[in-house]
């Protein structure tokens, strides 16, 4: 792969489907560009290469946001839970009642412990 593939890749290919390399080295272009880097291409690429290295072949999944803040919320009920504010959480987080009890045992929306 030459410096030019580096910035003129497309995040997203002729299929409609985005190629996850090819947004790695626009997010990492981005954040090079951000931090003064001077020599931006080699960076990425380098970068690139250790990440396909460690990762080439498995399939990653990446969390959406929404999933991430739901997660971060449940963390936040656990730590507030007392043994009997159920009802004061869910109003504080909009959720059920059922829905905090849930949390509390653990189980999450696809009914998996």
């Amino acid at each position: 792969m030459n410096n030019k593939d580096a910035t003129t890749t497309p995040s997203v290919s002729s299929h409609n489907k985005l190629d996850p390399i090819a947004v790695l080295r626009e997010e990492l272009a981005a954040a090079a560009l951000c931090h003064g880097v001077e020599r931006v291409e080699d960076l990425t690429e380098e970068l690139v290469r250790r990440y396909v290295q460690r990762l080439g072949g498995v399939q990653v999944y990446v969390p959406t946001e929404r999933f991430l803040d739901r997660e971060r919320v449940a963390e936040e009920i656990r730590a507030s839970f007392d043994g009997c504010n159920a009802r004061e959480l869910a109003t504080r987080y909009g959720l059920s009642v059922r829905w905090v009890r849930q949390i509390l045992e653990g189980v999450s929306r696809n009914g998996a412990r």
